[in-house]
């Protein structure tokens, strides 16, 4: 078992893809702030579907601290789907 590991408990990997409006309001630097502000690793990206998909890494309870919040205003709504 890894420090981080032994230091941070149960690591957990999440994939997931936000439907909604989420592209061109600035979702993926949204995302990518959080993820630091948590201590969390991943990627995120547009797809030609017009949705965005992403993974994101680290220990069980921050990742599972990450939420969809206020996106832009008027509020917009994004639903995650975990695969």
């Amino acid at each position: 078992m890894s420090a981080l590991a032994k230091a941070s408990g149960a690591l957990k990997s999440v994939d997931y893809e936000v439907f909604g409006r989420v592209q061109g309001v600035c979702f993926r630097m949204y995302t990518e702030e959080e993820a630091r502000k948590l201590g969390v690793v991943g990627w995120v990206k547009n797809t030609s579907q017009g949705t965005v998909t992403g993974q994101v890494q680290g220990p069980e309870d921050k990742v599972n601290a990450i939420a969809i919040k206020r996106i832009g205003k008027p509020l917009r709504l994004a639903v995650v789907q975990v695969p």
